[in-house]
């Protein structure tokens, strides 16, 4: 992959957040410069779906993250080419971001689309979806509000469906591929293209509090 040459240093990008000059938690009214929903994409690659969300909706502010340096720099060049000022971006890792970073209850929606399933058994522990990413997922959603996942990898997505159920903090409900909510991602594109079928699932959460168990954060 071609390394993005961006017009200006990736350290003067007003939507670039850098955490090392902030404390814990984020303030979102600080961060965004005004109130509103705020609402976080986990593994944002090229920063489609949130330029898409954007447009769609002006009066919502979004977080993308994404651990990977190469495709953060993609999508840092995609959002500051269309011009929105309701994004922010910030290259880490989602277990710190949601666990220290984003305040209980505090986010209107949680966005994680075809993260890679790294399917050799030795490399478990580098997959994105598992039970502690749905625990802190439900930690930082106010009830009612939605988590949505989608994956390429029936397998991969078949247990998360079941991870996520399994905490008990949340409900699966109908997520038709019309639905306005329905946004498209780099690899959802590519990988229809592809003709691979794509797996989708929508969860909102619940009043219940976390199930206990082994997989508690």
């Amino acid at each position: 992959m071609t390394r993005v040459q961006l017009t200006i240093p990736l350290r003067e990008i007003p939507f670039v957040v850098r955490t090392e000059e902030l404390e814990p938690p984020f303030e979102f009214k600080d961060l965004f410069g005004r109130s509103g929903p705020v609402e976080m994409e986990i593994g944002c690659g090229k920063g489609l779906f949130l330029v898409r969300a954007a447009e769609q909706n002006p009066e919502t502010n979004y977080i993308g993250v994404e651990k990977a340096g190469k495709y953060f720099r993609r999508a840092v060049d995609r959002i500051h080419k269309a011009g929105h000022t309701s994004i922010r971006m910030l290259n880490g890792d989602a277990f710190d971001v949601l666990s220290r970073w984003t305040p209980p209850r505090s986010l209107d929606a949680v966005h994680v689309y075809f993260p890679d399933p790294w399917p050799k058994a030795r490399h478990a522990r580098r997959r994105l979806l598992q039970p502690t990413l749905f625990r802190l997922i439900a930690e930082v959603l106010p009830n009612g509000q939605p988590f949505r996942l989608g994956s390429d990898v029936g397998p991969y997505f078949e247990q998360a469906v079941l991870d996520v159920l399994a905490t008990g903090a949340f409900e699966q409900v109908a997520w038709p591929g019309d639905a306005l909510d329905r946004l498209p991602t780099s690899y959802a594109i590519k990988y229809a293209q592809e003709g691979r079928p794509l797996h989708y699932a929508k969860f909102l959460r619940n009043s219940r509090p976390l199930v206990e168990g082994d997989n508690a954060p």
